[in-house]
């Protein structure tokens, strides 16, 4: 056999033998292994270029909102400093206003006292009593200051024919039904008398919705009394609320 038959018979049975080690045929277009590598790039390809755009961008847009929060921090103190301002402001406001409702108030305690000292001849010390104890029980100084005239003269050991005492001559039964437990001997106390004379006044001139001159009737002749007349259709004025009011 000759040489050239044995590499045509080579041939024949290993058709790539011709070939140099090592070295292959590109692969076809459309060969299953070109697909393949082809579909890998596309799959993969958009998501790395998207993760660098990604990368290059996260310092603008950290940039971005770190100025974001300082601008919302800087807006949100702003407005707390706003707020503690009003907040001064207001208290400020308050404040003023309280003392100048303080003022008045000491003046006109003032001005009651001293005119009633000057006008009934007392001494400041039952005068500033009177008016203080009759605003802690809700009657108007003047009614306190004329209930008192009236009643005892200012004695607070004035003591009446049918047992009333004090200074704004209390019943010691009415008394003890305001402040179970008061004795006849306690309404000699003048802030005690005070007390219960003016909280008595105050809780007829409730019953009486306001009505002052039944209230001082009341007070004088007994709630009894007023109602029965008013019940007839009476009228139980006996000139003692215009004694007290000096009207």
């Amino acid at each position: 056999m000759t040489s050239g038959d044995h590499r045509r018979i080579t041939d024949e049975v290993n058709p790539d033998a011709s070939q140099s080690p090592g070295r292959r045929e590109p692969d076809d277009a459309n060969s299953p292994h070109r697909r393949l590598k082809q579909d890998f790039f596309r799959k993969y390809r958009q998501p790395l270029i998207g993760l660098g755009l990604a990368g290059a961008s996260l310092p603008l847009v950290n940039a971005q909102q770190n100025a974001e929060k300082e601008k919302a921090q800087t807006a949100e103190g702003e407005q707390a400093a706003q707020a503690a301002a009003a907040a001064r402001s207001g208290d400020a406001e308050e404040d003023l206003v309280g003392r100048i409702a303080e003022s008045r108030a000491s003046s006109d305690r003032s001005s009651h006292i001293q005119s009633a000292v000057a006008e009934f001849k007392i001494e400041e010390g039952l005068a500033a009593d009177i008016y203080d104890i009759a605003k802690q029980e809700g009657v108007e100084p003047k009614v306190a200051y004329g209930l008192v005239r009236t009643e005892s003269t200012f004695d607070d050991k004035a003591v009446s024919h049918v047992g009333a005492r004090g200074l704004t001559q209390v019943m010691p039964r009415t008394a003890k039904w305001l402040v179970p437990g008061t004795t006849a001997q306690d309404l000699f106390d003048r802030k005690t008398n005070l007390k219960l004379g003016f909280r008595y006044l105050n809780q007829l001139t409730d019953k009486y919705r306001g009505n002052m001159k039944l209230a001082l009737l009341a007070y004088n002749r007994g709630p009894g009394t007023v109602d029965k007349v008013l019940k007839k259709g009476g009228n139980p004025d006996n000139g003692y609320a215009k004694k007290v009011m000096g009207i």
